[in-house]
């Protein structure tokens, strides 16, 4: 448990590297998007990760589906 942590860690740093160096090439693209594209995926991952709401829901689709798997396989408990 301690491993997954360590590596999630890891790699929320090393994105955490990267992004001034994905926002300057953005800037430098001959595009017209700019950094937005990037700003606007950062922040749908943050508030997918971090908004209670969110969880909550995705807690109860997977207690219903759980729910229907064990009436589909005859389980009762």
């Amino acid at each position: 448990m301690l491993m997954q942590w360590i590596v999630a860690a890891a790699v929320f740093a090393c994105l955490l590297l990267l992004l001034p160096y994905l926002l300057r090439r953005t800037k430098r693209a001959p595009s017209k998007g700019g950094g937005s594209g990037v700003m606007l995926g950062i922040g749908l991952v943050f508030a997918m990760i971090f908004d209670p709401r969110a969880a909550q829901a995705t807690e109860i689709i997977d207690q219903a589906r759980d729910e229907s798997d064990d009436e589909e396989s005859g389980d009762k408990t």
